[in-house]
């Protein structure tokens, strides 16, 4: 029973940092406001976190781990590579939209620097994963002849962080279905023009 209600403290403390990096940054976020938010004491939250990096650090590790699992999940093998390619950038979108740990995470990555990789860095995560679907679709033949890799990991990349990109209001799902219907004819190989269309997906 203790060790359950230590996981609903660490979690709770989890979740309010997450949301407070979000919102303030690393530097604006005190461990003060984390524990008044939980509504845990502090003597509690120093029990789990040591300090703010660490707290920082565990957020970040978290973060990256959920929505790379999450992400990994959406290339779907039963469908053309970069049909499913597009359903992985809009969950990413829609979890960037709607979930504070994943935004926590990817501000954390970039205000605190360099990191120790992919387990702290979700840019780097969402690469790893955007990468071995990439690859899929050179591999069956659906990618155009020439289109490189990492171009096509950077670009998928770009589109999922592209709130900043498009006005307020816009239905940003939409713009971002859109998007990927634009640039598949330029991704994709002539032999699978056709199965790439919405409706054979």
């Amino acid at each position: 029973m203790r060790q359950v209600r230590a996981e609903e403290t660490r979690n709770a403390l989890l979740l309010a940092a997450a949301q407070i990096f979000d919102r303030d940054g690393y530097e604006g976020t005190t461990l003060a406001t984390v524990s008044d938010r939980a509504a845990v004491s502090k003597g509690a939250l120093s029990f789990h976190f040591s300090s703010k990096s660490a707290l920082a650090d565990a957020v970040q590790y978290v973060a990256c781990e959920r929505s790379g699992a999450e992400l990994k999940a959406l290339d779907d093998p039963g469908v053309p590579a970069l049909r499913a390619l597009g359903g992985m950038v809009r969950g990413l979108a829609g979890r960037l939209a709607t979930d504070p740990l994943t935004r926590a995470g990817l501000r954390l990555a970039r205000e605190r620097g360099p990191s120790l990789g992919a387990a702290m860095d979700c840019r780097l995560a969402w690469r790893a994963v955007l990468r071995q679907t990439v690859l899929r679709a050179r591999e069956e033949g659906s990618l155009r002849s020439g289109a490189g890799v990492e171009s096509v990991v950077d670009l998928a990349l770009a589109l999922a962080l592209h709130q900043e990109a498009v006005p307020a209001d816009r239905d940003r799902e939409a713009w971002l279905t859109d998007a990927w219907e634009l640039l598949l004819p330029a991704l994709a190989s002539p032999a699978f023009a056709d199965r790439l269309t919405p409706t054979s997906s």
